[in-house]
């Protein structure tokens, strides 16, 4: 049988839509590139590492990790980034002052999805 064709009219996308679609897209080719980058670091550093060459305190890495990603509360308690923290803070920031958030929401999706 043929594939169904799809509800999602290529001319009845609204601006939002294709933005976030756009957003979406450069999100998750960004994320990987981040993520070979930061990889090809760690093996790096590992491989110099191994032959003494070079030594990393991994644990003030960590630290340092630790100062800049996780929160803190009102009891003082550190509390470790979650994904649906991370995804709050990536949705109000791209969000800001921009009218049609629904659509671009559903356009971020997307793009995610395809991307």
């Amino acid at each position: 049988p043929p594939p169904p064709e799809s509800s999602v009219s290529l001319y009845e996308l609204s601006f939002g839509t294709v933005a976030g679609i756009c957003a979406g897209v450069f999100i998750k080719k960004g994320a990987k590139a981040v993520a070979f980058f930061l990889g090809g670091v760690f093996v790096l550093l590992q491989y110099l590492g191994s032959f003494s060459i070079l030594r990393v305190d991994w644990a003030r890495m960590g630290h340092r990790f630790e100062c800049v990603f996780y929160t803190t509360d009102t009891t003082g308690t550190k509390r470790a980034p979650t994904i649906w923290t991370a995804w709050n803070w990536l949705v109000d920031f791209l969000t800001a002052d921009f009218p049609p958030r629904a659509s671009f929401l559903a356009g971020l999706a997307l793009g995610l999805r395809i991307g």
